[in-house]
């Protein structure tokens, strides 16, 4: 009864969260793992079918085309990073006006993904849309062209999509960061002569060094479970060329042919979390001198 009475409200107040926690994410990865086993098209009883799932998943083209397409899409960061970290830099250094700039860069994080698709969608239309319209009246084409109908310029549609949402939310990290460096530490690389490109590169950057590891491994992690973008502009085409691996998964469970295997698009939902897992603890390991800084 002690124990009760000194723990117990502690316990009741963590029940909710563990029993969500244990409903919405440990029920369906245990679901998951199951039918990996299994043959379930979401109307009759499933069949047990052992390993048939997983040899099918290593000769399927189309899955190992999606996981090339997905890393190439990850390359994004290389853009979203920099131009995140080059607005905070300058957020950080400006008084008057940053909190208006921190919420407009910060703005299309914030609307729901399917809306700033959609907005994409309209200006990259090739019969009305304002790019178009933008490309004839400068000369630059003499026809409308589609952005959408080929493979090489949707893709990059997608990955400008993506980085335009969430640059924001990363360049507001990088201006936590910043923040948490001393002014003290600035003013005695002032005296010392240091030039601005000095001291972002030997105060900035080195005492950012743990949080640089989480911004890094969350963009990297984020874009390579993205889905939305493709989603809305192609649903993977044209011909599968912006099928990436998530929105693969996503086909092997709602495609609407009426021969859905959900214990294939199970298989291929665990073969690529363990993949994500092996790619999350060698990323730690390979920036574990950051954690020192």
């Amino acid at each position: 009864m002690k124990f009760f009475a000194k723990f117990g409200p502690a316990y009741l107040m963590l029940l909710l969260p563990v029993a969500c926690f244990a409903l919405f994410s440990v029920y369906p990865l245990l679901w998951a793992v199951k039918y990996v086993f299994y043959y379930y098209d979401g109307l009759f009883t499933e069949r047990f079918t052992g390993w048939t799932n997983m040899s099918r998943l290593m000769s399927d083209e189309l899955y190992w085309q999606s996981l090339w397409k997905q890393g190439l899409f990850a390359l994004k960061v290389l853009i979203e990073l920099p131009v995140a970290f080059l607005l905070a830099l300058l957020l950080h250094r400006q008084t008057r006006g940053g909190n208006v700039f921190r919420a407009v860069f910060l703005m299309p994080y914030i609307l729901p993904g399917t809306t700033m698709a959609m907005v994409l969608y309209l200006l990259l239309n090739p019969y009305n849309g304002d790019l178009n319209r933008l490309l004839l009246a400068l000369g630059v084409v003499d026809q409308p062209v589609q952005f959408l109908a080929v493979g090489w310029t949707a893709f990059l549609s997608g990955i400008g999509l993506d980085a335009w949402q969430n640059f924001g939310i990363n360049m507001l990290f990088f201006l936590v960061g910043l923040s948490s460096i001393p002014k003290e530490v600035y003013e005695s690389a002032a005296i010392d002569g240091a030039s601005g490109w000095q001291t972002v590169r030997s105060i900035s950057l080195p005492m950012m060094g743990r949080i640089l590891q989480i911004i890094l491994f969350l963009s990297i992690l984020g874009t390579l479970k993205s889905i939305g973008p493709y989603l809305v502009l192609t649903n993977g085409g044209p011909n599968y060329a912006t099928e990436n691996t998530f929105l693969y998964i996503f086909h092997q469970f709602f495609s609407g042919a009426g021969s859905v295997n959900y214990g294939y698009g199970a298989t291929v939902a665990v073969f690529t979390a363990i993949l994500l897992l092996a790619l999350s603890v060698g990323y730690f390991r390979l920036t574990k001198r950051m954690d020192y800084h």
